[in-house]
C-alpha cells in the first residue's frame, strides 16, 4: 500500500486540446501570403528599365549608392582615450577584466564614417574622450587604425606595464 494518502496525490491535469479542422494551415498560410507581399513591396523598386531597354538601378537605389560611397569617401581613424587615472575594460588582460590607464592613455583605436560611433552620453560615462586621428577613405583610416593597434605593444604607457599588451585594452581583436 502507497504510503501517501489519496488526499496529497497529484492532481493530473486534462490533456491539451488539439487544434481541429483547417485553422492552422489557413493562418500558416495567410502569414506566408503576407510575408511574399512585404518581400515584393520591399524589393520592386530597384531596377528601372530606361527607353532603349537597358537594366538599371532605380533612381532610389542610385542615390543610396551614392550616399554610401560618400561615407566611405570620408572615414576618420580615432582614438579613445582616458580621461581621468582610474580603471578601465580590458579585453586583453587575460584573467583580469580591468586595467589601471593614466589620464590621456589609449584604450582604443578605431574606424567610423558617416555618424559618430559613440554618443557623448557613453564616452562621459566611461570616462574617456574621442580624438580623430586621421580623415580619409576608408582604405586608408583602416591601415592608420591596423599600424596604430599592431603598434601598441611599443608604447612607453604599455612597456611599463608587468605584463604588456598585445592590443589596446579597448581593442578585442586585431583589425
Amino acid at each position: 500500500m502507497n504510503a501517501v494518502t489519496k488526499k496529497y496525490q497529484p492532481i493530473s491535469e486534462p490533456p491539451m486540446p488539439q487544434p481541429k479542422g483547417r485553422g492552422p494551415v489557413l493562418l500558416f498560410f495567410l502569414m506566408l501570403t503576407i510575408l511574399g507581399f512585404y518581400a515584393h513591396w520591399k524589393g520592386v523598386d530597384f531596377l528601372v528599365v530606361d527607353e532603349s531597354g537597358n537594366v538599371q538601378i532605380s533612381p532610389q537605389r542610385q542615390k543610396e549608392l551614392q550616399k554610401r560611397l560618400k561615407q566611405v569617401r570620408k572615414a576618420k581613424q580615432y582614438v579613445l582615450l582616458a580621461t581621468i587615472d582610474g580603471y578601465y575594460p580590458c579585453f586583453n588582460c587575460g584573467q583580469d577584466s580591468l586595467i589601471y590607464l593614466h589620464k590621456g592613455e589609449v584604450w582604443k583605436y578605431g574606424v567610423t564614417y558617416g555618424n559618430a560611433r559613440y554618443s557623448n552620453a557613453w564616452l562621459s560615462r566611461m570616462n574617456l574622450i574621442s580624438q580623430t586621428e586621421y580623415w580619409g577613405n576608408l582604405e586608408d583610416c583602416l591601415i592608420q587604425e591596423a599600424n596604430k593597434i599592431y603598434n601598441y605593444a611599443t608604447l612607453p604607457e604599455n612597456l611599463k606595464r608587468a605584463r604588456p599588451l598585445i592590443r589596446p585594452p579597448g581593442n578585442k581583436v586585431d583589425r
